[in-house]
């Protein structure tokens, strides 16, 4: 459903459990899956957080592909992200 969502640069709905177990409620704007060390993680932009996070997939409780687009082609998306990454030396987890 996430390949399907960044094909078609939709808004994905999550059910999100952080770090120290609390769960929240976020709408991301999926752009890259990957692994950093042995998890694997979805990168996108966070509207809640109005920037880019990564989550890591064992921690989504519930995910929804969303009928909205996002409005920034997935490719610049991609490039922001990795400047950003590279800026800051990047992030690992959601917040």
């Amino acid at each position: 459903m996430l390949r399907q969502a960044m094909r078609e640069q939709r808004k994905v709905r999550l059910a999100y459990r952080d770090q120290k177990g609390v769960s929240t409620e976020r709408v991301i704007w999926p752009i890259s899956l990957g692994f950093i060390e042995a998890a694997r993680f979805v990168a996108g932009w966070c509207e809640m957080r109005q920037d880019f996070r990564t989550f890591r997939t064992e921690r989504i409780e519930r995910a929804e592909l969303q009928t909205d687009r996002y409005p920034s082609r997935r490719r610049d998306l991609v490039k922001q992200w990795r400047s950003q990454v590279a800026d800051e030396g990047g992030r690992t987890d959601a917040n």
